[in-house]
C-alpha cells in the first residue's frame, strides 16, 4: 500500500509541470531546484540567457525563474526576448532590492521579483501566487497571446478595441475592450510597482503591456477589460490612486480610450 501511495504522490507532483531555472550561481541554483522539486515541480536548468532561449525551443515550461546577473545577455534582455514570442510567467531573481530594477523588469515583461537571499517559503509562495494569477488570466474565453510586452502600441498581438457599449451612452465611466492608462506618480517607484500588482490581481482586467515613460516619472499601461467596467471608480478604489482623468485630447475614435491615473504613494 505504501508503494501505491508513493506512486500517486509522484504522479500528482508530475502534474504540476515544468519550471525552467536560469541561474549561473551553483548554490542558488541548488536551492531553487530543491524548493521547486519539494513543491512537486519538475526542474530544467540553464546557466545563461542564451542557453535558456535554446531550451525554450525544446521545452514548454509553466514558469521561468530568471536571474538578472547572467553571463552573456543579462536577465532583462533574456526576459524581453522571451516575451517577443511566448506568454510564460517569469519571476526575476536579483541580488539587490532596487526599485529601478523592478520597474525595468516589469517593462520587459516580468511577472514578479524575488531578492537574494530568499527563504524557501518565500520562493514557494511567489511561484504559487504568480501561477495562480496566470491561471486566472488564461481562463476559458481569454485568447490573448501575450500578457505583457514592450512592443509598440500598434502591435498585431493587441486585440482591437470593440465598440463602446450601449451603457456608456448613459454612464461615461463604463468601458470595455482595450484601454490605455497613462500613469503618473509623485510618490515612490515602489508605489508604481504595487499599483501594477493590483492590476495583475484584479479579475476585471487583463494586463497586456507596460511601457516605461522616458520623459517623466510614470508608465503607460494597456489593459483589456474582461467585460463592461465602471473604470474610473474602480481605479480610484486602488490604494495610492489620487485621481483619474479623461483628457480632452485623448485621440481619435479609432484609438484605445485613454485615462490619466495619478499616484501619490
Amino acid at each position: 500500500m505504501a508503494q501505491d501511495s508513493s506512486g500517486v504522490q509522484q504522479e500528482a507532483a508530475a502534474n504540476l509541470g515544468l519550471v525552467l531555472v536560469v541561474e549561473d550561481d551553483v548554490r542558488t541554483l541548488r536551492l531553487e531546484r530543491f524548493v521547486l522539486e519539494e513543491e512537486g515541480y519538475t526542474v530544467v536548468e540553464a546557466n545563461s540567457g542564451e542557453e535558456a532561449l535554446e531550451t525554450l525551443k525544446q521545452e514548454n515550461p509553466r514558469l521561468i525563474l530568471l536571474d538578472i546577473g547572467l553571463p552573456g545577455i543579462d536577465g532583462f534582455t533574456t526576459c524581453q526576448k522571451i516575451r517577443e514570442s511566448l506568454r510564460i510567467p517569469i519571476i526575476m531573481v536579483t541580488a539587490e532590492d532596487r526599485d529601478e530594477d523592478k520597474v525595468r523588469g516589469l517593462t520587459m515583461g516580468a511577472d514578479d521579483y524575488v531578492t537574494k537571499p530568499f527563504s524557501t517559503t518565500e520562493l514557494a509562495a511567489r511561484v504559487k501566487a504568480v501561477l495562480r494569477r496566470y491561471d486566472m488570466s488564461t481562463a476559458p474565453g481569454d485568447s490573448s497571446p501575450l500578457s505583457v510586452s514592450t512592443d509598440k502600441p500598434d502591435s498585431p498581438d493587441t486585440p482591437e478595441a470593440p465598440s463602446v457599449p450601449e451603457e456608456a451612452a448613459l454612464n461615461p465611466d463604463i468601458y470595455e475592450g482595450t484601454v490605455k492608462l497613462e500613469v503618473q506618480t509623485t510618490g515612490s517607484i515602489r508605489g508604481m510597482i504595487q499599483f501594477v500588482d493590483e492590476l495583475r490581481q484584479s479579475e476585471e482586467f487583463h494586463l497586456l503591456r507596460l511601457v516605461a515613460d522616458q520623459n517623466k516619472e510614470g508608465m503607460d499601461i494597456w489593459l483589456r477589460l474582461r467585460g463592461p467596467v465602471e473604470l474610473k471608480p474602480t481605479l480610484l478604489q486602488i490604494d495610492g490612486v489620487s485621481d483619474v482623468e479623461i483628457p480632452s485630447d485623448s485621440g481619435s475614435a479609432d484609438d484605445e480610450p485613454l485615462l490619466v491615473v495619478s499616484l501619490d504613494r
